[in-house]
């Protein structure tokens, strides 16, 4: 199977998401969509992944191709072919069905407690995951669930952390890819960012990454397999 991956920057590659699609017999085709790389039809594509970015969402000038991200986002939900939004992905795809997106009270940056609604356990991908995982994140906004939306995660920080449309559009706040590699990565950028009074956030990352990130990627690769079967 064919899964179209649209890349909003290269510092936020696909990274454990593409290599449990991989694993599991996927094909991706990935397009730099922030470098002006067009990004196809939904023809010959079994699914759709939107990763994230340091962009915000709702400015469309520092991201002038998100217009056609969301078209994509709505051609796939509508085809009833799976979609998984990541972080910045995420706020896309809500912000795609008419939903809010705006800066958040609060980052949340590093590796927190993800507690999953109600509405989770039974889900086809985040069911018999437990109460709660720890899992890494790196946002600055946030959204409002579109309509129809079943929300599916929560965090202390961030009442908004996963929701999904129809029967396969899943929307991560939370970033399921990350390696310690990509959140170091993170972590060494954000003063680049003219973020760097979120650095204190930061204390005690190494430690957060050797505790909870071995689980953090198991949970990733079940639930991919999990996403990859909807599109099968």
């Amino acid at each position: 199977m064919r899964i179209l991956v649209v890349q909003n920057s290269r510092t936020a590659p696909i990274g454990l998401v593409g290599d449990a699609l991989t694993d599991n017999g996927a094909t991706l085709h990935t397009i730099a969509a922030n470098e002006g790389e067009a990004i196809p039809e939904k023809d010959g594509y079994a699914g759709l992944v939107v990763l994230g970015g340091p962009q915000d969402a709702w400015d469309d000038a520092k991201g002038p191709h998100f217009g056609r991200v969301m078209e994509t986002i709505r051609a796939f939900t509508d085809a009833d072919r799976p979609v998984m939004g990541i972080c910045l992905g995420a706020q896309l795809a809500a912000r795609a069905y008419g939903a809010k997106v705006y800066r958040h009270t609060t980052p949340e940056l590093g590796i927190h407690r993800v507690s999953l609604t109600d509405g989770a356990q039974n889900d086809p991908l985040l069911g018999g995951f437990g109460p709660a995982l720890n899992l890494a994140q790196w946002h600055y906004d946030t959204f409002e669930f579109p309509e129809g939306a079943v929300p599916l995660a929560f965090s202390e920080a961030c009442d908004r952390q996963a929701f999904r449309l129809g029967r396969a559009t899943y929307a991560f706040q939370f970033h399921p890819e990350a390696t310690g590699e990509i959140l170091r990565g993170w972590a060494s950028r954000i003063r680049e960012e003219a973020r760097e009074s979120n650095a204190d956030m930061l204390h005690g990352l190494e430690d957060s990454i050797a505790t909870h990130l071995p689980v953090a990627e198991q949970f990733t690769r079940a639930m991919t397999r999990r996403w990859l079967d909807l599109a099968r």
